[in-house]
């Protein structure tokens, strides 16, 4: 309130200083002109009668005469200029007056009108920002629904509630939601990947028909794309199409350059597939070891009790399933992959892991027969 206040007065202090300005003289630019000249013309007139009496044309008590008379004609024109000087009309003199009276009044209204004097100042803590922290996540959800419901063409609002739906299972509204991103962009990789994510989830994590469809689309359109080579590899293991996956595994591999953190479970993939195309057992299909030593057994249940508790990035929970399944706890395994989808919805951000999993016979619906 102290700024608004001050600004209120220096802004007084401005209008009044431009009032003075305009209104505290007045100007003629005409009589200045002719002012110039008279005064030109009674120099001369002096300069004759000081000649006239050098040259003794003039007798002193003339010479004062003239200068006298002289004197009372300069004074007799002034005070004709002075009389002819034309006065503001009272309409334009009021002008200035009138508009800053309604400018003061005007910003004064507005601020009683717009403004809160009386509210107090808000602590940063308590602002916007921090009042997203705690925002209700089932209002938000239908404010986005009502907001779509008027205007389904609204392609932010499809592309935000999507990744909800599918975060709190609600596969099919998520199925709805991309399949309107999709109508409303451009084809692309990903958008196909989504769609066939929600199909996927509510079919047991099986890649059949339109979602089976959609993944060879995506990696056709985007002959790179991870997460779909991802999910047409693991389902070539689930189906128990070694062949396949042995190519899906190795075109994979070859879109690395060494350094992806996908790289492991991919080669582990290649392993499987190729242990099955020849018959031999799979890796990830014996019994719990008997004989891994109690110090890795131990490292891992130390993992997973941190990750419970605390949680950890998603290499973390990576590093704890697959742990797990080589130590044949797939039990153990399915429940860490839960809680890693839990704490990490985005399915973009864990093609590896979603991969791992699928290539060891998780479930990829959150564990549901």
């Amino acid at each position: 309130m102290t700024f608004w206040l001050f600004a209120i007065l220096i802004s007084a202090i401005a209008a009044a200083a431009l009032y003075y300005a305009a209104v505290g003289g007045r100007v003629d630019a005409a009589a200045g002109g002719l002012g110039e000249a008279r005064d030109a013309h009674f120099r001369l007139q002096l300069r004759e009668i000081e000649t006239d009496l050098a040259t003794g044309r003039l007798a002193a008590a003339e010479g004062v005469a003239a200068r006298a008379e002289l004197a009372r004609e300069l004074l007799r024109q002034e005070r004709e200029a002075k009389g002819r000087a034309p006065a503001r009309p009272a309409p334009t003199a009021l002008v200035l007056p009138v508009s800053i009276a309604v400018a003061v009044a005007g910003a004064f209204l507005a601020y009683a009108y717009l403004g809160n004097p009386g509210l107090p100042s808000e602590p940063f803590a308590a602002r916007p920002e921090a009042a997203a922290e705690t925002i209700d996540l089932d209002a938000a959800v239908k404010a986005v629904e009502a907001r779509l419901a008027t205007a389904p063409d609204d392609l932010r609002g499809w592309q935000v509630i999507a990744p909800i739906y599918m975060r709190t299972g609600r596969y099919a509204d998520a199925e709805r939601a991309f399949r309107r991103v999709i109508a409303l962009t451009p084809p692309s990789a990903d958008s196909d990947t989504d769609l066939a994510e929600a199909l996927m989830l509510q079919h047991d994590g099986a890649a059949t028909g339109e979602a089976a469809d959609l993944l060879h689309k995506a990696a056709a359109l985007d002959p790179h794309h991870i997460r779909s080579r991802f999910y047409l590899a693991a389902e070539a293991m689930r189906t128990k199409d070694y062949a396949d996956a042995v190519t899906q595994w190795t075109g994979l591999i070859a879109l690395g350059t060494g350094n992806e953190t996908w790289l492991p479970t991919a080669r582990a993939g290649l392993a499987a597939a190729e242990a099955g195309r020849d018959g031999k057992p799979l890796p990830t299909a014996r019994s719990p070891s008997e004989t891994a030593s109690p110090a890795i057994r131990q490292m891992v249940e130390g993992l997973s009790e941190r990750l419970a508790k605390s949680g950890g990035s998603l290499d973390d929970w990576t590093r704890l399933v697959r742990s797990q399944i080589v130590l044949g706890d797939l039990a153990k395994a399915q429940t860490a992959y839960d809680a890693a989808r839990k704490a990490y919805p985005d399915a973009a951000d864990r093609a590896e892991l979603d991969g791992l999993a699928a290539q060891a016979g998780l479930k990829l619906d959150g564990g549901k027969p």
